[in-house]
This record gives structure tokens, sequence and C-alpha cells, in this order.
């Protein structure tokens, strides 16, 4: 049985690790594949947006397919359809073909990321499954860290711009093997058995809890992503520096929810995900009040090491939380948040981009601190609202 758990388990893992590996590094291959197939560095940008796009699209299938087809076969399909993508990326000539390959890796990872939250919140329970929800973004930081080294190897021994989604694509493979080796009873019985509940009474699937987990995460990911897109042009203009050292704001927030994503899962193992969430939505507010009032240049480093930290296991923390409500998860309560998390990453740029064209971007970075003093209230509130719950129940 505990080998059956632990293969899951690594199954969860790698979905993260897979989508992380096609996600982290699209940066770096833009103007390689702009080069590859002479097109314009704007058109090659935008398939970046396919892929985010087709993410969220992913997470909405999973919502109505996982428990209707089964968690395995979701799983096989989805890796063994990541993994022709990524061949189809290496051997093309057409950029047509890249567009659709990552449109499908987009979708089929979507997918495969709530396959990883359902398969978690049925194998594990209490404070274990926390902490493997929270170890399933080290996961994404750590392949978020390897594959960038791959394609930087790749591009500097004149190799194709490819070869790093080829060696994704081969760890999607190995993961449609091993999950056809793997029994998943654990997760297709949870499955069902939350279809009969829910079918017998909504209030075991649904409550204000999981409702506002879904709410904070989108508005979380809305607070993040307007961060990453204004914060150089932010620190460029506030500080009168070089747009290239305000850019270094970025690195900085990346290399720090790293090492923050390792120390979260030792906390997570050892404090209740309620106070862990809390704790750090009232760091992210403290923090990026500082960051958009202080006038001090040589704290912002540190304050953007303190949100990375802060940051760094935001998803899968309020996957952790909403589910800690319920008292049997089923995939859709996963993908539910999944699905709002994705909408606050895809949404973010062109929400800020609309409001900075409109109250300025001084006032769109000043809102940052606003939103986490929402999701902080509403984080309370839900407990609040949970523990009358329990009083009525007991």
């Amino acid at each position: 049985m505990m080998k059956n758990k632990i293969s899951l388990t690594i199954l969860s893992f790698l979905a993260n690790f897979i989508m992380a590996g096609f996600a982290t590094q699209f940066g770096m291959l833009i103007e390689p594949i702009a080069s590859k197939f002479a097109a314009n560095v704007n058109e090659v940008a935008s398939i970046f947006s396919l892929l985010n796009g087709g993410a969220l699209a992913g997470t909405i299938a999973a919502f109505f397919l996982i428990e209707k087809i089964g968690v395995k076969r979701m799983t096989l399909l989805s890796y063994l359809c990541i993994a022709l993508s990524a061949a189809a990326l290496h051997f093309t000539s057409s950029l047509s073909v890249v567009m659709i390959a990552m449109t499908i890796i987009g979708l089929c990872g979507g997918v495969g990321l709530c396959i990883a939250g359902t398969i978690v919140v049925s194998v594990w329970k209490d404070k274990i499954q926390s902490t493997m929800l929270v170890v399933q973004d080290a996961t994404f930081n750590v392949a978020g860290v390897l594959f960038p080294l791959i394609t930087t190897y790749a591009l500097s021994h004149a190799l194709s711009w490819s070869y790093s989604y080829l060696a994704v694509g081969l760890v999607a493979l190995g993961t449609a093997m091993m999950a056809m080796m793997t029994n998943f009873d654990l997760c297709e019985n949870k499955s069902k058995n939350s279809n009969e509940t829910a079918s017998g009474g909504e209030k075991l699937q649904w409550n204000f809890s999981i409702i506002s987990a879904g709410i904070g995460l989108f508005l979380g990911m809305l607070a993040l992503y307007t961060f990453l897109t204004w914060a150089p042009m932010f620190v460029k203009q506030k500080f009168d520096i070089p747009f290239e050292e305000a850019g270094n704001i970025i690195t900085q927030y990346w290399s720090a929810a790293l090492v923050g994503a390792l120390i979260s899962t030792l906390i997570v193992s050892r404090v209740k995900i309620q106070h862990f969430l809390m704790s750090m939505m009232t760091l992210a507010l403290i923090i990026t009040s500082l960051i958009v009032t202080t006038d001090k240049l040589e704290w912002m480093s540190y304050l953007t090491y303190g949100y990375g930290f802060t940051c760094a296991a935001l998803y899968n923390a309020f996957i952790a939380y909403g589910v800690s409500f319920v008292k049997q998860a089923s995939s859709k309560n996963v993908s539910y948040i999944l699905i709002s998390g994705s909408a606050g990453a895809m949404f973010s740029p062109a929400i800020s981009s609309m409001f900075e064209s409109i109250i300025g971007l001084q006032t769109v970075m000043y809102a940052i601190p606003i939103i986490y003093a929402i999701i902080l209230g509403m984080l309370v509130m839900s407990r609040r609202q949970a523990a009358e719950n329990s009083l009525a129940m007991a």
C-alpha cells in the first residue's frame, strides 16, 4: 500500500516538473525560435499565450472529465500527447506546428496539474497532504532551474532550440510509462465516492471556505503577475536607474522563490496550512506595502527576495487550504481552485495594462498590497465561517 502511495505521489510531482519544463524557459527561446523560422519576435512571443491559454483550458476540461474518464486514463492520454508534441517541436520545420504543439502541451499540462492535486488529496490526509501539495511547488521551481540550464547548454553549443523541450518530452514519456504500471485504485475509488457524495449532498463538496480559496488564489495570482509585469518599469521610473538594472528585480524574485518553496515544505510539515497561508499573506501585504512606498533603492533587493520567498508556494498552499475544509475532496474541488489561479495569471497582464493606462503605474502598484489585504480578510472570514459550522454541527 505504501509503495503504491509513493508511486502515485511521484507521478503528481512529475506533473508539476513537466509543466515547469515548458513554462519557465520560454523567454530564453523567443529569439532562437524566431531565427529558426524567420519569424517576427512578437509573433513568436505570442505562442507563450497559447501555452498559458491551453493550460487554463486544460484545468477547465479536467473539472468535467477526470471523474468521467478516470484518473489513470487521463494521465496516460495527457503525457503521451505531451511526449508526441515535444517530438513534433523538435522535428518540425513549420511555425504553425509549433503553435499547435504548444497549445496541446498547455492543454494536457493543465489537465496534469489537476490530476497531480487530485492524487495528493486522494492519497494523503491532514498535515501530510498539505506538505505534499507544497512539495509540488518546490518541484516546479526545481524544474525552473534545471531545464533552462539545458537550454543554455544547447544554445551555447550551437544545438537546436528544441533540445530542452525534447528532454521534457522524454520525462513525459517516462511519466506515461510509470502511470501505465501504477495502480490508481486509491484515486479512482475516491473519485467515485466523491461523485456519490456530490449527488447525495453538495454541502460536503462545496462551502464558503473552498470557494473563497479559489477567489483568493485568483486575486493572489492577479497581484503577483501585476508585480512581475510592472515592477521593473516601476523601479526604473521611481529610482531613475537603467531598465537592465531594474530588471534584476525579476531574477531576484525567482531565486528566492526556489528557496522559499523548499523551506515552505518544512514549515507546512510542522504547522497547520491555515496558519501558514495567513502568515504568508500577511507578509505579502507588509512586503508589497514597503516595496511601493520605500524611497531607499538598497532596500528593493531585500524586499524582492522576501516577496519571492513569501509567494513561493502560493498555488498549492491555496489548494491545501481549500480542501482542508472539505470532508472528502474531489478532483472538481482541485480543478476549481486551479482554474481560478490560471485565470488570475492569464488575465493579470490585460487587467493591469488597462488600469495602468487609466490610473497610472504608481496607482496600479499601490493596488497590490490592497489585494493582499482583501485576501487576508477573506481568509479570516472563511475560518470564522468554518468554526461556526463546526459549532453548529457539534
